[in-house]
């Protein structure tokens, strides 16, 4: 749900535009739903529908989503991967408690993620090494390819420990130059939107100067972003950059550096974030 509302228990939401990866993730995990006509003289809005897919029911009771759980496979019958089995689980969860909560129906009293798929195994993280954290900023640093600029920040950014929720929603306004300290900056929250800010903390000067380096071609359109407003970063229609983009900018750079190659195509901007900085 995009804009902004308030919840039932009074928490102001401000909601985004899904990324098309996650649209396109979450129809497949729905895409074998079963299909039924809902009892209702008043079919409740299904404006949600063209978010998560078409094919979902309201009319079934605990059997159905159990025995939907345990026929979970992969588009060519393969089996599906823990945390696919679990992404999907959430998804029919999340569908039906927004429509408890937002649309006024009653409980379907679904059986908790758990119960339906297991517990995921927690994936364990791979941080690079300070040799490899050095030759990614080297790889920034000489970095000669399309919008080299945008890419050295890009790469800074998380460097210095940015996830990529908080680099996309980082915004010209939550940096200031009028401390004497130097610049500072207030960092959107980890794991939340734009709109929740952390306090205000001193910039790294290395990396005031990749942003003077990127605001310098910055391009802006108006009314998502101009001269002195909206995201940091943004695309060449001035418009905030999404997660997606930001994983290919920086494993493009990556593999500009040999010692790299190998890690580049499966580099994350998480496993950066998560390794000791160059900058410390």
């Amino acid at each position: 749900m995009t804009g902004r509302y308030v919840r039932h228990d009074g928490q102001e939401i401000t909601g985004r535009v899904w990324d098309p990866d996650t649209q396109y993730r979450y129809r497949q995990a729905l895409a074998d739903w079963p299909v039924s006509l809902p009892r209702r003289s008043q079919p409740y809005d299904q404006s949600w529908f063209s978010y998560i897919g078409d094919d979902l029911v309201w009319d079934f009771d605990r059997a159905h989503v159990i025995d939907w759980a345990a026929r979970l496979v992969n588009a060519d019958g393969s089996s599906m991967a823990e945390t696919s089995r679990a992404r999907a689980a959430s998804a029919v969860r999340s569908f039906y408690a927004h429509c408890e909560v937002q649309l006024g129906a009653s409980s379907w009293g679904l059986p908790a993620r758990v119960h339906l798929v297991g517990a995921a195994r927690p994936v364990p993280r791979k941080a690079l090494d300070p040799a490899e954290m050095d030759a990614l900023r080297t790889a920034a640093d000489r970095y000669r390819g399309p919008h080299a600029e945008r890419g050295r920040l890009v790469v800074y950014l998380t460097l210095v420990g940015l996830r990529p929720g908080q680099t996309t929603g980082l915004w010209l306004g939550h940096i200031s130059r009028t401390d004497q300290r130097g610049a500072m900056w207030r960092l959107p929250a980890k794991n939340n939107s734009s709109s929740a800010v952390a306090p205000w903390t001193k910039v790294h000067p290395e990396v005031v100067w990749a942003i003077d380096e990127y605001l310098a071609v910055r391009t802006h359109r108006a009314p998502a972003s101009t001269e002195t407003t909206g995201p940091l970063l943004v695309s060449y229609r001035g418009n905030s950059f999404d997660r997606p983009t930001i994983t290919k900018v920086i494993r493009t750079v990556a593999a500009t550096h040999p010692a790299l190659e190998e890690l580049a195509p499966g580099l994350l901007p998480d496993a950066v974030a998560h390794s000791p900085s160059p900058f410390a």
